[in-house]
C-alpha cells in the first residue's frame, strides 16, 4: 500500500505527529504533504498506524488509517 502512496506522490515528506507505545502496542501517527503525481495538486493527509511488536521489537502486525474521502478531494483539487 505504501509504494502506491509513494508513486502517487513521489515528493512526499512523512512527518511524526505523535508517538505512544503501551506495551507491545505502538500508535504511529502521521501527516504527509507532497504534491499528487498525475494531477500536482497540493497534499496534505493526516492518519495514523497501530502496529504490534514482536519479541525482538520488530512490527509483527500493522494497521493503518486515513481519509480516504478527503484524499481523493485533494487529489481532484477541491
Amino acid at each position: 500500500m505504501a509504494a502506491g502512496f509513494y508513486a502517487d506522490v513521489n515528493d512526499m515528506r512523512v512527518t511524526l505527529d505523535d508517538l505512544r507505545i503501551a506495551g507491545i502496542h505502538v500508535a504511529f501517527i502521521w501527516t504527509f504533504t507532497g504534491r499528487h503525481a498525475g494531477t500536482g495538486n497540493p497534499l496534505r493527509v493526516m492518519g495514523w498506524e497501530e502496529w504490534d511488536l514482536d519479541a525482538d521489537g520488530k512490527i509483527a502486525t500493522s494497521k493503518g488509517w486515513y481519509d480516504a474521502e478527503d484524499f481523493a478531494r485533494q487529489i481532484a483539487g477541491h
